[in-house]
């Protein structure tokens, strides 16, 4: 019954499902991680002072009565979700690619210009978001519902606009699986690019581990929510290309209150 359910439903929503299962599958394995110290010497951050359980209830109806309405209207309105099921090899890596661009520029103009603007920090309610310290995985939709339409819902759907990604199930399904990976990922608190900073036989890493680090490392947003000012867009995935072109990356901009040389 459940299967004919959601095969009669709009692709949007399915996707949305698929989306919801891979979110919080892979936030409740951080939070197991949390709670079973499995992996506890990949913890970089210190526990948020509020739980998992706490955070779930705003960040369901993020993703409930934001993120579903707004992928349901695309749809309708033939901007996504809508073409041919085929899609070949070449178009679907050039759409992924064109798609993490978009995403880095969408969310840097919507999170440095907008979101972190004096006047609008609080009456947007990005300063909900940044009440966490980053450090739990679920964290990364707890917002308030105009923090998350302009930091999650457009950086996904305008790309998602631009691009001919069709209708294919499957196609979708990966970036929204794998998306929802990266956000849980970088406010986990974890860092896993750890393993490949840390040499064995004592010798200081070679340039293709410190490369494959910095892919996969968590300290850009980390950084961000302990510092404010910097990596609005840089983050586990990311193009990092606003963030350098602007000079706002976390490793181009001198903490407040160090010393100058």
């Amino acid at each position: 019954m459940l299967d004919s359910l959601v095969s009669g439903a709009p692709l949007s929503a399915q996707v949305w499902l698929v989306q919801m299962l891979a979110y919080h599958g892979i936030g409740l394995w951080f939070e197991w991680l949390d709670r079973s110290g499995a992996l506890k010497r990949f913890k970089v951050k210190r526990m948020e002072r509020i739980g998992y359980f706490e955070l779930l209830p705003r960040v369901l109806a993020n993703q409930t009565f934001v993120l579903l309405p707004a992928m349901l209207f695309v749809q309708w309105a033939g901007l996504a979700f809508v073409g041919s099921p085929t899609i070949s090899l070449p178009v679907f890596v050039a759409c992924v690619a064109a798609m993490t661009i978009g995403h880095d520029i969408v969310q840097y103009i919507a999170h440095r210009f907008i979101l972190h603007r004096p006047d609008m920090m609080r009456r947007l309610g990005h300063a909900v978001h940044h009440s966490t310290i980053g450090s739990l995985g679920i964290s990364a939709c707890y917002m308030s519902a105009a923090d998350f339409f302009l930091e999650i819902v457009c950086p996904y759907l305008i790309p998602l606009a631009l691009v001919p990604l069709g209708t294919n199930f499957l196609v979708h399904s990966l970036v929204v699986a794998s998306g929802a990976f990266g956000g849980l990922y970088e406010h986990s608190g974890y860092d896993f690019s750890l393993t490949l900073r840390e040499s064995g036989d004592g010798r200081a890493p070679g340039r293709l581990r410190l490369a494959l680090a910095r892919m996969i490392s968590t300290e850009a947003h980390s950084a961000h929510h302990s510092r404010g000012n910097v990596s609005f867009s840089d983050g586990f995935g990311s193009t990092n290309i606003c963030d350098t072109l602007f000079r706002t990356r976390f490793d181009l901009v001198p903490e407040r209150g160090a010393a100058k040389a």
